[in-house]
């Protein structure tokens, strides 16, 4: 090889590494020529899971390849977008960001195994859902006031459900301990439905769990709905009452979804994702299988599922550090 090829070879692969030109196999053009996986951090059977396996059928479709979901649960979904945020950055391995593993987690961790904000490229926001608070059937109290003059009367005694530390669904709790001036235990499960099982077996007292997972529980009384978390009430459950209208504001949050690739994937695969998943949200089957479930579909740009990821880590970092909250 001649010197002169050999500095134009070393340019060019300069610009590969530096981001100006695409990897061989890297344009959206040739994308996607092979399967993609899709990965949920949470067991199978959530409203997480649910909402991928619809979107991963309606990918496929939009772009000729099978996308597949794989369920990689733990440390409160943190294991499973780990495994996405050191994924080769070529579109192939995506991860279904929900609120505990982007925004509240890493946040506990003096160490985290990624930045929510650095080590991702938002895709797009696909639902939005709100959380309801639950108590198990055999539970002496049928409403926020209740359960708090409850836990009251018996300090430490009542248990509460979660999809595991630092979920959203555990530190919301923690809030509302706070907010509420009571005290009860907390039993961390592998996921949320895991937890929602304990409570209609009557084996944990309560839990924050997604509309979707609560909504036909409550409806065949296999638990109680005291208070929905969004700022209005939720179609899935219209007459659970607004944790504002059950006294506790504090607890006002939402839930989304959304699709994530490794941060340093070509912005033309990005892009080619994006506009299918707009399509998949905008789909009626999709919308159809949502709205079944509780669960509002809602489409986005890249950067205002980014917006959206930035002001609820603001928004959790806030409650960690204001109620000194921790991991252990």
């Amino acid at each position: 090889m001649t010197r002169f090829n050999r500095r134009r070879l070393a340019g060019l692969l300069g610009l590969i590494v530096s981001g100006l030109l695409p990897a061989h196999g890297a344009s959206a053009q040739d994308y996607p020529g092979k399967p993609v996986t899709i990965v949920v951090p949470f067991t199978a059977g959530g409203a997480t899971d649910l909402s991928a396996r619809v979107i991963a059928q309606l990918l496929s479709k939009e772009l000729g390849q099978p996308f597949v979901v794989m369920n990689r649960a733990g440390a409160s979904g943190m294991i499973g977008m780990a495994s996405v945020a050191t994924a080769a950055p070529d579109g192939y391995t995506l991860g279904w960001g929900g609120n505990s593993p982007m925004s509240v987690a890493p946040h506990l961790m003096r160490n985290p195994p990624y930045d929510p904000l650095k080590a991702f490229a938002p895709i797009g926001l696909a639902a939005i859902s709100s959380w309801v608070m639950v108590v198990r059937p055999g539970l002496p109290a049928s409403s926020v006031a209740e359960l708090i003059a409850l836990a009251k009367a018996q300090p430490g005694r009542l248990t509460f459900a979660s999809a595991g530390t630092g979920s959203a669904t555990h530190l919301m709790v923690e809030v509302f301990k706070a907010a509420a001036g009571i005290d009860m235990l907390h039993v961390p499960y592998k996921g949320e439905i895991d937890g929602m099982n304990a409570i209609a077996a009557d084996q944990v007292d309560m839990m924050m769990g997604a509309t979707s997972t609560s909504s036909s529980l409550m409806r065949s009384g296999k638990v109680k709905g005291l208070a929905v978390t969004t700022p209005t009430r939720d179609p899935a459950v219209p007459e659970t009452p607004t944790v504002k209208e059950a006294g506790v504001p504090e607890l006002t949050f939402e839930i989304f979804f959304g699709l994530l690739a490794p941060a340093g994937t070509p912005r033309s695969i990005v892009d080619r994702l994006s506009a299918a998943l707009v399509r998949a949200v905008d789909d009626p089957s999709y919308r159809e299988a949502m709205d079944k479930a509780g669960i509002r579909p809602t489409g986005s740009t890249p950067e205002a599922f980014a917006s959206l990821l930035e002001r609820h880590n603001r928004q959790w970092l806030a409650i960690i550090e204001r109620n000194n909250i921790t991991s252990n």
